[in-house]
């Protein structure tokens, strides 16, 4: 994972990215524990207003995937036209919080792809405005775990 010097999240409140491994920012209900994300202002479960941010990892497993095969229509904005377009893997991991987050996967190969495998947290470029940095999101890649059960953190 290496982000080019001077490019931008397209979401920058989405993450966290003081560790060595970007992590994904949540919110937590203070009053029954209902995770969010991305971060939440209420709760849905019990309608509280007392919610933190909570960092939520970056770390989980697959739990549906498909791959995105055409150009979406706006407000996606990639950069990209419908002649240019390069399918991408998306997927639903679960976090260890048993939250399931929507996101990009950086793996688009159907026979690469298997429910429940492991999944960390990446930076992946998503487009670049004219000739300047690229803007970034987060995406989950396959951890080659060779045989282990423990997930990154």
């Amino acid at each position: 994972m290496t982000i080019e010097p001077g490019a931008t999240p397209v979401a920058a409140h989405l993450l966290n990215l003081q560790g060595a491994r970007p992590s994904l920012t949540g919110s937590r209900c203070t009053s029954c524990g209902e995770v969010y994300f991305p971060a939440a202002r209420g709760c849905t479960r019990c309608g509280s207003t007392a919610l933190d941010a909570c960092d939520l990892g970056g770390a989980g497993r697959l739990w549906s995937w498909t791959v995105q095969g055409f150009c979406p229509k706006p407000p996606y904005d990639s950069g990209e036209s419908e002649h240019d377009f390069t399918p991408y893997g998306v997927g639903y991991v679960e976090l260890a919080s048993g939250l399931k987050v929507e996101s990009r996967l950086t793996v688009a190969d159907p026979a690469r792809l298997r429910i429940g495998m492991p999944m960390a947290l990446t930076l992946q470029a998503y487009r670049r405005p004219g000739a300047g940095a690229p803007v970034f999101t987060f995406a989950f890649e396959p951890v080659d775990t060779a045989g282990d059960t423990e997930l990154p953190q």
